[in-house]
């Protein structure tokens, strides 16, 4: 098959590398091994540049803030057309962005368009969107996905959103989790990584690696991180990445006298993380409760590693992550909850190294790309559900 993939992502403080196009690369490099041909239409990022074993063609962006999505779309346009005169292809595939434009070129091609939806479209928490801008948004929302030949969603809550909101066809859907690249993320011994990064052997870390939105609860961990403190004052904190709340974290951390204790890594390297979730003790994943959908990549990261992870319990996260999967479940937004279970787990190394067995063999039994890539070409060469046109170029 050939597959043409566009993908905006944009993040005002990170525009050379954003790690949100992770799972693209992935896919990528996935179906190029199955022998499919693969052309991906990312912004011209950094990382977009320095892709190899399959074709891109990076988007250059306008700076300005309206722009910039208009001229992703526009140009993505326009250099898939040109590419699409010399083979044209049957699968497009894009993340669920605003503009419709992938189903529309879709359309134009006669190829299959199918959209991935990654988290709520029009996220209830979102703290931007005015009236008249989430009334725009559902709509464009519910044109594009009820008329895409396919819709991957990552959660069974965000398939029966899909279905109920937007009107899309049950037997369009198809529930592929996020996953992890099992043979990157793979079980190190610590100490090893400890001393390649330059950490001390004699703690204890607790490690999160993402972007730093307030939606990841980190304020929640700071305020559990204080009570833990009391305890074992000897543990340490790991904080790899970077975001819209990382000022306002340290102002926090400042005030809880905990900057002592606190690693800021700031965003590094993709393939520098499996070291840094390497030299941690455990992992956690604090969403907030107003998270909404979400399949986090970072818990099957984690998992792969071999860290036992503490996870808020919210429903997205609840529903694919059990005590047999390595992960243990607390309520959100509470840190006197989060600080007792970590406290627990450290005391308990016999049920950590239980818990890292449990997760690596979780993932690899369904959560590596392989698995995931083979199960979408799978489903995709199925019969096709009809989807009624005026015209197959029409919509």
């Amino acid at each position: 098959m050939r597959w043409f993939l566009f993908c905006y992502w944009y993040e005002p403080d990170a525009p050379s590398d954003p790690v949100g196009l992770v799972r693209l690369w992935s896919l990528a490099r996935q179906l190029v091994e199955r022998g499919d041909s693969v052309t991906v239409l990312p912004p011209r990022y950094r990382s977009s540049l320095l892709q190899r074993g399959f074709s891109t063609a990076p988007i250059p962006l306008l700076p300005w803030t309206v722009l910039r999505p208009i001229s992703y779309a526009v140009f993505s346009c326009i250099v898939a057309l040109v590419r699409a005169c010399r083979s044209k292809p049957d699968v497009v595939y894009y993340r669920w962005m605003d503009s419709p434009h992938p189903l529309l070129f879709a359309r134009l091609v006669g190829a299959q368009c199918v959209c991935e939806v990654n988290g709520e479209p029009v996220p209830d928490w979102s703290e931007t969107d005015c009236t008249l801008k989430r009334r725009l948004k559902h709509w464009l929302a519910s044109f594009a996905l009820s008329r895409c030949d396919r819709v991957v969603v990552l959660t069974d809550g965000l398939r029966d959103l899909v279905v109920r909101r937007y009107r899309v066809a049950t037997e369009r859907v198809a529930v592929l989790p996020s996953g992890t690249d099992t043979g990157l993320f793979a079980p190190q011994d610590a100490a090893a990584c400890r001393r390649r990064i330059g950490l001390g052997l004699d703690r204890d870390y607790i490690g999160f690696v993402g972007s730093f939105y307030r939606y990841q609860g980190l304020q929640c961990l700071l305020d559990a991180m204080a009570i833990i403190r009391r305890t074992r004052p000897s543990v340490h904190l790991l904080l790899i990445g970077d975001g819209e709340a990382s000022q306002e974290l340290k102002q926090q951390a400042d005030r809880l006298a905990l900057n002592s204790c606190i690693t800021w890594a700031g965003r590094i390297p993709y393939q520098e993380v499996p070291t840094w979730i390497g030299a941690m003790t455990l992992c956690v994943a604090p969403f907030r409760g107003d998270r909404g959908e979400t399949s986090p990549v970072k818990i099957f990261d984690y998992l792969a590693c071999g860290k036992p992870v503490i996870a808020s319990a919210i429903p997205s996260v609840s529903a694919t992550f059990v005590q047999e999967a390595g992960v243990v479940l607390v309520p959100p937004d509470d840190p006197v909850a989060l600080a007792q279970t970590v406290l627990a787990l450290l005391n308990d190394q016999d049920r950590q190294a239980r818990m890292a067995a449990l997760g690596r063999s979780f993932v690899e039994q369904g959560f590596s790309w392989t698995y995931l890539t083979n199960r979408l070409r799978e489903w995709l060469v199925t019969e096709q559900p009809s989807i009624h046109h005026a015209h197959p170029r029409v919509l």
